[in-house]
């Protein structure tokens, strides 16, 4: 993947309001085309294959951002990971970088500073996948 490249990614979060507000954002960069799920076991119907990275809520109802993170590790699906959750970095970060999480973004009000850094960590989460090669 080059610098210049559309990254194809796979939003999963169960509140419409944000899974659409990072939609638009990332899509309005022009740097990525984005699909959206409403759950992590909706999302792991759609995967693996057709897409470049995942950005993740930790908490949904059904699988939690982590336990998804794990079954896809289970399945042998190494896409890079970005949580984005509100949850606090003590509660959840250690965990989710255990389970092999590449970037962990603190969600608040979905300001703009807010996705920009989503953007930046699931960039430089492909960055890092594609220098492993």
């Amino acid at each position: 993947m080059t610098e210049g490249d559309v990254i194809s990614l796979l939003i999963v979060d169960d509140d419409p309001c944000v899974r659409e507000r990072e939609q638009a954002f990332l899509e309005g960069t022009g740097r990525f085309s984005c699909t959206t799920a409403t759950s992590a076991e909706d999302a792991l119907i759609i995967l693996p294959g057709r897409f470049d990275a995942v950005v993740s809520d930790f908490e949904m109802p059904g699988l939690t951002g982590i336990a998804f993170l794990r079954a896809l590790r289970l399945r042998g699906i190494s896409l890079p990971f970005v949580l984005y959750t509100g949850k606090s970095r003590d509660s959840v970060l250690e965990e989710a970088l255990a389970a092999g999480a590449s970037f962990y973004v603190r969600k608040g009000g979905g300001t703009r500073a807010e996705l920009v850094e989503l953007a930046h960590a699931v960039r430089a989460a492909v960055a890092l996948r594609a220098s492993s090669f």
